[in-house]
């Protein structure tokens, strides 16, 4: 049997990898269950699954009387990611590049990580890769679109090109002057991916693309990697080999695959996802690069590498505060990454501590000039 900690368990792919183990308890236990502040979800998750551990990032949430009949270990805080170690596999599915320390340290005890937090990669890809193999981690991608190359690639031979798929989500047929109008509530609905709100909007105005264009730089080690818009989201990602073939990976939209992957490898375990139905066609849209032009922005980033992805996402992330606040246009998010972007000087990164700096120093520049 498989022991799993779930770092993230009371966000969206926590829940569903829990609904995934506990479909398969003879193979699989939730030993480890770690959330950020959500703590009566995560006392739910422990008196189902029993773990032996559980942790708390916000300190502040923390409430002895809550936890004094959950029948596991508990820490608060940092502390927190030391349960993880005697896991098999760390799902590792906190979102944002605060999370870079404790992803680090996972790493140099040589775990094996599940990742699905983009942030992380597209901040600090070099350094974490470096450390992975100095350290003889093994990560494994959770996103739908990396799980898919990471399985294409396992049919050998020299690959051309990676071609990662996108939605285009639900706005992307509009004008610019319609895409002005949608609203935080609107952009924060997928249509066919149920997952967490930022990702939501991320993949609304093609930033999330960006995001998984810089990870798949560093997780496959290329800088040949592409994108085309496929609204069905049942293509996954492609690889162009060097002979012409085409390798792709096909399922209903369902993220209880990949993550039955990533805790599964080398195995394949069954996950409950809708079996494909080949009575409907499969279509691909022309780039609107003149207004979803946030992939173009990844791609600036894989050729400049050094500091850009850290601005990127930063810059996202305060983007995305602001327009959830209703401060600024849906069609503004891009735009102010893109200023942010093109204005900032590239520069080599050798450290978590510099990124995080970084990251602190263009989300409060961004956000106090826009209050």
């Amino acid at each position: 049997m498989k022991k799993i900690a779930i770092f993230g368990s009371t966000g969206s792919i926590g829940t569903q990898a829990l609904d995934f183990i506990g479909a398969n308890e003879r193979d699989f236990k939730a030993d480890v269950l770690i959330a950020h502040g959500n703590l009566d979800l995560l006392v739910r998750q422990a008196e189902k699954f029993r773990p032996s551990a559980i942790g708390l990032l916000d300190e502040s949430a923390y409430n002895k009387d809550k936890l004094s009949n959950v029948g596991a270990k508990v820490a608060v805080g940092r502390e927190a990611v030391e349960l993880c170690y005697d896991c098999d596999t760390v799902l590792f599915s906190v979102v944002g590049a605060d999370a870079l320390y404790d992803l680090m340290r996972l790493i140099r005890r040589g775990k094996r990580i599940a990742l699905a937090n983009k942030e992380c990669l597209v901040s600090a890809g070099n350094i974490i890769m470096k450390e992975a193999k100095r350290c003889g981690a093994e990560i494994v991608p959770v996103d739908s679109e990396h799980s898919a190359v990471w399985q294409c690639l396992r049919a050998g031979g020299e690959v051309q090109k990676i071609v990662l798929t996108a939605s285009g989500g639900r706005y992307y047929r509009m004008s610019k002057e319609e895409l002005d109008e949608i609203t935080p509530e609107q952009a924060a609905v997928h249509p066919n991916w149920k997952m967490g709100k930022k990702i939501s909007i991320d993949s609304a105005t093609m930033m999330n693309k960006a995001l998984e264009l810089i990870e798949a730089r560093w997780l496959f080690d290329t800088t040949n990697i592409d994108y085309v818009v496929h609204s069905e989201s049942v293509i996954h990602s492609m690889v162009i080999m060097k002979d012409g073939a085409i390798f792709a990976e096909l399922s209903e939209p369902d993220m209880r695959l990949p993550i039955s992957i990533a805790l599964s490898y080398p195995q394949r375990t069954p996950c409950g996802i809708k079996e494909f139905a080949f009575d409907r066609p499969l279509t691909f849209l022309n780039k609107r690069e003149d207004v979803f032009f946030a992939p173009c922005l990844g791609k600036y980033c894989i050729l400049k590498g050094g500091s850009t992805g850290a601005t990127l996402d930063a810059a996202n992330e305060a983007a995305v505060k602001l327009f959830c606040e209703r401060r600024i246009k849906f069609t503004d998010i891009a735009e102010i990454v893109k200023r942010e972007l093109y204005s900032s000087d590239v520069r080599e990164i050798d450290s978590i501590d510099e990124i995080v700096r970084l990251h602190e120093e263009i989300k409060n520049k961004i956000y106090m000039n826009n209050l």
